[in-house]
């Protein structure tokens, strides 16, 4: 057992909790992380601690992972017993439907109000959103640190950018529309910068891993909107990249978890919520550069943003509104208006 100054999670404090689980003995995850080494050390220290359990994890999309758990639970066939996700609007709406069980994780008291909602889902991450830049082709003097910055050198050096952006597609990622979409919230003077990518064709995308893939073959130079926790975890390889957090605001999302209430081996799920929101489970996420969500655990030193220009998406049924069918529609009309007729 770890003593109580280490960063660590109690088997011993879960009692009846993990004699169900070891009875249970399996733990199907559906998670939509894509950074190999986290999970890696993630799972291979919950395994450490409950070998018992056979972990089978599922790595995805968001969109790809949502159709999945509801064709199965639909079609009565068994589905996950955990799935986490960035795309906190697609989580919300599961657990708004009634997917989610209510369980009440003894680790609930460090975190802040905001990190879950009703018992039913967890935030266990704390990331910001950054731009990317690739400094073999460009300087630190060339790049803006605010969006009106970016939208401005866009507009005024189409040429030199056409091709070089790399930006979310809407309309596949669900990651995507969801953090356009809060860039709109935060300040409709978005959709200026969002006419500028289509200005110079920025490319388009269905994950962070993939834009930044392509940063650094050089295909393109910039990346806008990228979960900033892939970038600094991938700058440890490729330290070409730089990660600006931008001076005028930051969006900043929470990876949402939650235990299906169709779980098959729910008391192996609970222990794993709880060993992600456990002191050892954050310090692991907080070294693959995902913030942690623990008001016990230091902040990561390297996201360097301005905390009073954060601005959180919050865990809720507020996230709700940008899934309706006709606000996204219309969004989505005024998006590809911004690219052209042949965008």
């Amino acid at each position: 057992m770890l003593s109580a100054s280490s960063p660590g999670h109690d088997p011993a404090a879960h009692g009846e909790v993990v004699d169900a689980a070891r009875r249970e003995g399996r733990l199907a995850i559906y998670s939509v992380i894509h950074a190999n080494a986290a999970t890696d050390d993630l799972l291979g220290a919950f395994h450490r601690l409950y070998p018992f359990i056979r972990i089978v994890n599922s790595d995805d999309d968001a969109l790809r992972t949502y159709q999945r758990f509801r064709r199965e639970v639909d079609a009565g066939r068994p589905s996950a017993d955990f799935i986490w996700s960035p795309a906190m609007d697609l989580q919300e709406k599961l657990i708004n439907d009634g997917f989610s069980l209510s369980y009440a994780s003894p680790e609930i008291g460090s975190l802040p109000a905001w990190a879950h909602w009703q018992e039913l889902g967890y935030g266990v991450t704390l990331e910001p959103i950054a731009t990317v830049y690739n400094s073999r082709y460009l300087g630190a003097a060339d790049m803006p640190r605010t969006h009106v910055g970016l939208r401005d050198m866009l507009r005024s050096q189409a040429g030199r950018f056409r091709g070089r952006v790399a930006v979310y597609d809407p309309q596949a990622s669900e990651v995507g529309m969801l953090l356009l979409s809060q860039d709109v919230r935060v300040t409709r003077d978005s959709w200026s910068l969002f006419d500028a990518l289509g200005g110079v064709d920025a490319h388009l995308f269905n994950t962070s891993r993939d834009m930044l893939a392509s940063i650094v073959r050089g295909d393109q130079w910039i990346g806008y909107d990228v979960i900033a926790s892939y970038a600094e975890e991938l700058r440890k390889a490729h330290p070409e990249l730089v990660v600006i957090y931008p001076s005028d605001y930051v969006l900043v999302l929470s990876r949402v978890a939650f235990i299906p209430a169709t779980s098959s081996h729910p008391n192996a799920a609970r222990l794993f919520l709880d060993f992600l929101l456990s002191r050892q489970g954050q310090t692991i996420l907080r070294a693959h550069g995902m913030g942690p969500v623990r008001t016990d655990i230091a902040p990561l030193e390297k996201l360097r943003f301005n905390p009073i220009r954060t601005q959180a998406i919050r865990i809720g049924p507020g996230l709700l509104s940008d899934l309706d069918s006709l606000v996204r529609a219309q969004f989505l009309r005024r998006w590809q208006q911004g690219r052209g007729p042949a965008g």
